[in-house]
Order: C-alpha cells, then sequence, then structure tokens
C-alpha cells in the first residue's frame, strides 16, 4: 500500500511539473501587452507603408513608391479609412479599393451580416515590407460576416477587419459558361488591419494554442465575387440584418428565446 501511495504521490508530482513548465497553462504570456500602445504602433506602421507605396495598376500590386507617382495615403478616391471600435480600444482599418465592383445582376454593398464568395491573400506587415510568403491564400470561399459561432451547417466566420472592409466594396457578375466558376468586374482592393482587428492576444485564454499572428499587423488582399443579399441564416423569411430586436444595428447581441439563450436570434428559426 505504501508503495502505491508513493507512485501516485510521484505521479501527480509529475503532473504539477509539467503543467509548470508549460506557460500556456497556467500564466498568460500576454498579461503585460498594452493594448493601447500597441494601436498606436500599429497605426503608425501601416500610415508608414501607406506613405512610402503606390498602386500599380498596370500589374495589380503595391510597389515603393517613385517619383511621379501618388502615395496610397494620399490617393483619397481609392483609400477609405474607417474607424472600429473593439475591446474598448479605437483602431484605424484602411481599405484600399482598386475596383469597387460591378454586380449583374445589380446588388448593393454587403451588409454586416451578409454571406461572401471571395479571393483572399494574407501578408504580414513587418518593417514597411511585404516581401514574405503569404499567411493565407485561397480561392472561392464562402463566409458568413455574420458570426456563426463554429456551428455545424454555416460557412464560417472572419476576422472583424474583414466584416467591416468587405462592406466597402461590391460584387461582380458570373459569367461562367459550361467551365469553371468565373466572374467579372469584381470589387477588389487591399485591407490594411491591425492587429486588435485581426488575432490579438488579447481574447487568448488560458491553455490556448499560441497563434503564430497573434498581434500581427496584416495585409489581405481580396476580391469579392459574389455575395447573397440580405442572408438569412435560420431560413425563417427574415433577413439576419433584420433580426435586430434592441434596433442597435447589432443582431449579434440580440437574443430572445428564454429557451435558448445562447442562440442569437438570428440563428435561431423560432424567433423571427
Amino acid at each position: 500500500m505504501t508503495k502505491i501511495k508513493n507512485i501516485i504521490a510521484i505521479l501527480i508530482f509529475a503532473v504539477v511539473i509539467y503543467a509548470c513548465g508549460d506557460d500556456n497553462v497556467l500564466t498568460n504570456p500576454f498579461a503585460d501587452v498594452n493594448y493601447e500602445a500597441l494601436a498606436a504602433s500599429d497605426n503608425d506602421s501601416i500610415v508608414q507603408f501607406l506613405e512610402s507605396h503606390y498602386y500599380n495598376a498596370t500589374l495589380d500590386s503595391l510597389k515603393p513608391l517613385v517619383s511621379g507617382e501618388t502615395a496610397m495615403i494620399d490617393d483619397a478616391a481609392r483609400l477609405k479609412t474607417i474607424d472600429v471600435t473593439q475591446n474598448d480600444i479605437n483602431y484605424k482599418l484602411y481599405v484600399f479599393v482598386t475596383n469597387e465592383g460591378i454586380p449583374n445582376p445589380t446588388k448593393d454593398f454587403p451588409t454586416k451580416m451578409d454571406s461572401i464568395f471571395v479571393n483572399r491573400k494574407g501578408i504580414e506587415l513587418v518593417n514597411n515590407n511585404i516581401d514574405s510568403s503569404p499567411f493565407d491564400q485561397a480561392d472561392q470561399t464562402w463566409w458568413s460576416l455574420g458570426t456563426t459561432f463554429g456551428l455545424s451547417g454555416y460557412a464560417p466566420s472572419p476576422i472583424v477587419a474583414w466584416v467591416e472592409g468587405f462592406q466597402r466594396l461590391k460584387s461582380g457578375e458570373n459569367v461562367t459558361n459550361n467551365g469553371p466558376l468565373t466572374f467579372q468586374n469584381t470589387g477588389k482592393g487591399y485591407f490594411f488591419i491591425p492587429s486588435g482587428l485581426a488575432y490579438p492576444s488579447i481574447n487568448y485564454q488560458l491553455g490556448q494554442t499560441l497563434n503564430p499572428l497573434f498581434d500581427k499587423v496584416l495585409i489581405f488582399q481580396v476580391e469579392l465575387l459574389d455575395i447573397v443579399e440580405d442572408t438569412d441564416h435560420d431560413n425563417d423569411g427574415i433577413a439576419s440584418i433584420n433580426e435586430d430586436a434592441d434596433g442597435d444595428g447589432d443582431p449579434t447581441n440580440d437574443f430572445s428565446d428564454t429557451n435558448n439563450p445562447l442562440l442569437p436570434d438570428y440563428l435561431n428559426p423560432n424567433i423571427n
């Protein structure tokens, strides 16, 4: 019996030592991050890039500024600056629209609740340089701008910056003809994203796997191919954007079903 007790004690000690050796289990590696200062630093990095680069329409790419070209920061016709508050911190999202998009049939800009069909490429902005390999790249994928909480049967939800940024683009025209899906006159542009609107470590939970994109400034080159106007997530006949019981413009915070208080109204077919 004494031997069994000793073995159990050793096992418990080993588990404790193992856990203590894993910083992600017992400590928050981001506890000392000043997120307001980080927001300011991120903005400085983005502005520096926009001041020192221009958009080359011929190559459809971003290039270091040269004489005779207009810095992106001064290209008022294309550059949209959006103020976004997240986690009680104010951020600036920069959307550089290279083509607004000409949808056919006619469609409006997507709302914050609509589903979108997109191409995207994501890179990190490091030391005013975007020459690194993409960390993310894919074509013709569906996303739901209205968060779907990872529920099965729904398109995934993107980062906050996408929800705000894609509302500045329009979709194009499906011209597929007995071949692969093909679109023309699509909405195109670049999202310059501070870390707080991408993958902020402020949302980190103990034990969570560390995301290499935590607190990174990102740039997404995007193309909006198509949208589902007035997306109705729960198929109850009411567009998700209109399932806004409190009228604050944000359907994601409306939970009217007392029998299912964790499911927002736009995902709940019993509420319309």
